[in-house]
């Protein structure tokens, strides 16, 4: 259940914040195919990685994987300005490069 609601969801959020697959996957510090394969559902990621995809995007980690069906991509167009996604991106960044020097992710 989870698979087919997640990557649709996740399209759309990403589509929504006006990003491309492969800039997501530079901010993440992941493979562009990495990453286009949790839009088309061939891979899942990590709960690690689910958390930061949500926090790029804006929503919840209920709402990609269908447990909540409220859509927050509405409401987030008028509260979302460019300074504070920049700001999130930037975080996102440096969370993404302690995760692989501690972890060896990405």
């Amino acid at each position: 259940m989870y698979k087919e609601v997640f990557s649709p969801r996740l399209k759309k959020a990403r589509e929504y914040n006006g990003l491309t697959q492969r800039e997501v996957a530079k901010t993440l510090r992941i493979s562009n195919s990495t990453y286009a394969k949790y839009e088309t559902g061939a891979n899942e990621p990590s709960l690690q990685m689910l958390a930061m995809l949500a926090k790029l995007f804006g929503v919840s980690t209920d709402w990609l994987l269908g447990l909540s069906s409220e859509s927050p991509i509405g409401s987030l167009k008028q509260l979302k300005e460019e300074q504070e996604r920049q700001k999130i991106l930037r975080q996102l960044e440096k969370e993404a490069e302690l995760s692989q020097r501690v972890w060896g992710i990405g």
